[in-house]
């Protein structure tokens, strides 16, 4: 009996097993090879792959702006997007040519938040589980937007989205926290900012797992093993112009991650590509009918701050114009951090090389340490030798003779 696999895996041999869209053109009879026109008789397929690429490119859609008052209001994110996918069914070639590539080209955003903060008539199409196979593995770019509790798997959220893919994987994953996301930082509160991949559950600031420590079973990073392909996450955190210095704070603690994924490969901080940016948006959202928190709240979910929320704590409403005054603004500070994935025994490779440097240097730094103490050494016994010989005698002075020949007489 041979070893068992599993059923990820024999789904996706399922999959890969089935026909592709030549064989289903070519040997399927209801299919129409289309001979009559030009774009598949004339134009070859190079030319039609371009094509495809800007005809089912995602744009920002004008009938649909977002409301500067929003929650997920944010540049980059101005419009809904729209994509042309009925070029999909003008015939079944097209269809079988085309049918991955909006799911190959374009990025798909998860939200992993209340659903207040959801934009409208935007789907979790990739949480729900009713995407195929083959659909889930042409995906190559991922962004999610989420509060800092679902990635830290409060509900497990995040390992059930880390464990939702099969054999392949998505090449690129953004993570993104915006300035409301992180605890207890909107309405009446200001916690600290805090985020440390290795422990699990919610991370508080001088509670920080060390570099050479490894992960917590069950934290967020800890779920990247679950994912094999990938070759690069960015980071993106954002907050507000006066928690600056915190934010900056996490970031030096993050240029120390070294996440490791499930192919054998480990995520590294690109340092080069870290990018840092701001931008001028609103204080108040839609939607939210949250009241101030009570000070007595505060006080016992933050007992060394006071209330500098810069917030409104009271929503626009959908009759309010979207013209912002100048105290209507805040300003809001943001961090891209790149990591990239490389094989971990180039890293180990690496590390023992560094480590070798640093033995190599400690040992040089022995030997010009014993080297300085031996001169000094004997510079102070060849001057004790010096000071112990005996003085050498003064000099005669020169006898004269007087006249008479009377005896020398000495002129000191």
């Amino acid at each position: 009996m041979g070893p068992r696999t599993s059923f990820r895996h024999r789904r996706a041999l399922h999959e890969a097993s089935k026909p592709t869209a030549v064989d289903k053109i070519t040997t399927r009879p209801y299919i129409n090879p289309q001979l009559g026109s030009p774009l598949f008789t004339t134009l070859p397929a190079e030319i039609r792959t371009e094509i495809y690429y800007y005809a089912l490119l995602a744009t920002p859609d004008d009938t649909k702006p977002y409301s500067i008052n929003s929650y997920w209001y944010r540049p980059g994110y101005t419009h809904a997007r729209a994509i042309a996918v009925n070029l999909l069914l003008t015939c079944r070639r097209i269809y079988l040519e085309t049918v991955l590539v909006p799911l190959q080209l374009n990025e798909h955003v998860v939200w992993g938040v209340e659903r207040s903060r959801i934009p409208p008539g935007a789907t979790n199409y990739l949480l729900d589980g009713r995407m195929k196979c083959r659909q889930r593995n042409a995906i190559r770019d991922v962004h999610i937007f989420c509060q800092q509790f679902w990635l830290e798997d409060w509900k497990d959220q995040w390992l059930s989205f880390s464990k939702s893919w099969p054999e392949g994987c998505m090449q690129r994953l953004r993570i993104t926290l915006r300035h409301t996301d992180w605890w207890y930082n909107l309405l009446g509160e200001n916690s600290p900012l805090a985020l440390d991949p290795k422990r699990r559950g919610r991370a508080r600031v001088g509670e920080w797992i060390g570099e050479k420590e490894g992960f917590e079973k069950g934290s967020w990073g800890e779920r990247f093993q679950n994912f094999k392909g990938l070759q690069v996450l960015e980071l993106e955190l954002e907050t507000t112009e006066r928690k600056r210095m915190e934010l900056d704070a996490s970031v030096n603690k993050a240029a120390t991650w070294k996440i490791p994924l499930g192919d054998g490969n480990v995520l590294v901080l690109d340092e080069g590509a870290t990018e840092k940016s701001s931008w001028a948006g609103s204080k108040h959202f839609k939607g939210l009918n949250a009241p101030a928190i009570p000070a007595a709240l505060q006080f016992t979910r933050q007992p060394s701050r006071q209330n500098h929320s810069p917030f409104s704590t009271t929503p626009r409403s959908n009759s309010e114009t979207e013209e912002l005054e100048f105290e209507d603004f805040l300003y809001y500070y943001v961090i891209l951090l790149t990591y990239r994935a490389r094989p971990a025994s180039e890293l180990a490779a690496e590390d023992a090389g560094k480590e070798e440097e640093a033995a190599e240097a400690a040992r040089q730094e022995a030997a010009d340490t014993a080297f300085e103490t031996a001169t000094i050494t004997s510079t102070s016994s060849a001057g004790d030798a010096v000071a112990a010989m005996p003085a050498a005698p003064a000099a005669r002075p020169r006898a004269l003779f007087n006249r008479f020949n009377a005896p020398p007489t000495y002129y000191g």
